[in-house]
């Protein structure tokens, strides 16, 4: 199964590592909610490395569950594929678990800021207390102070990867470039959503603005 989004350089090494942590720290029969999940490719990543866990995954398009589940039928019933909104989570019907895991790879980014604090705290509520939360996206970049900074770590990995990933030539055309399909989230919101949902948060992995964030069942 090849990888969907193939032209982000940095993708694989990071979903990479994202399948390593849950199939590192999963139990037997552990279950995972991912939200996004698209035609299944993370979860195969994990399947691969752990056949004994169990998935529920979430997606907007129909026919992209309907390819997942094509996808993942090597591992049979251990995958059920829910469509619906993530801005409206409610009405979906998702099992409440609880989810040892629960996760979101480069889906946050097309949601507004509400949803993405709604996710959160709805994957939050529905952990087991050893459970924990990864999110990988990108982030928003703040400072245009800063930003010609940002500029190089972007050509380093165009020039490394052989390809590149969304840029812009100065930060006045990157705020421009925020648009429904392309709204990052801030670290500092990040922060305060997980600190809200009860999670604590550590950043895992970066690679450029693009980070996988972990957060933990606090207390």
């Amino acid at each position: 199964m090849d990888d969907p989004i193939g032209s982000h350089p940095t993708r694989g090494e990071q979903l990479d590592i994202l399948a390593s942590i849950v199939a590192d720290n999963a139990a037997p029969e552990d279950r995972i909610l991912d939200f996004g999940c698209g035609t299944g490719y993370v979860a195969k990543l994990i399947f691969d490395k752990r056949s004994d866990l169990r998935f529920t995954g979430v997606d907007l398009k129909l026919e992209s569950l309907e390819a997942a589940v094509q996808n993942l039928a090597p591992h049979g019933d251990r995958f059920d594929g829910f469509a619906g909104n993530l801005e409206a989570l409610d009405e979906i019907g998702i099992p409440d678990g609880p989810y040892r895991f629960a996760m979101t790879a480069l889906t946050f980014h097309d949601l507004p800021d509400d949803a993405k604090q709604g996710v959160i705290s709805f994957a939050a509520d529905r952990l087991t207390p050893d459970g924990y939360f990864l999110l990988y996206d990108r982030l928003r970049l703040t400072e245009a102070g800063t930003f010609t900074l940002q500029r190089s770590i972007w050509a380093r990995i165009e020039r490394e990867f052989g390809r590149g990933m969304r840029t812009a030539e100065n930060f006045d055309q990157y705020e421009a470039d925020i648009a429904p399909n392309n709204r990052p989230g801030r670290l500092s919101d990040y922060a305060k959503w997980f600190a809200d949902a009860g999670l604590v948060m550590q950043i895992l992995h970066l690679h450029g603005n693009v980070a996988l964030i972990g957060g933990a069942k606090s207390g």
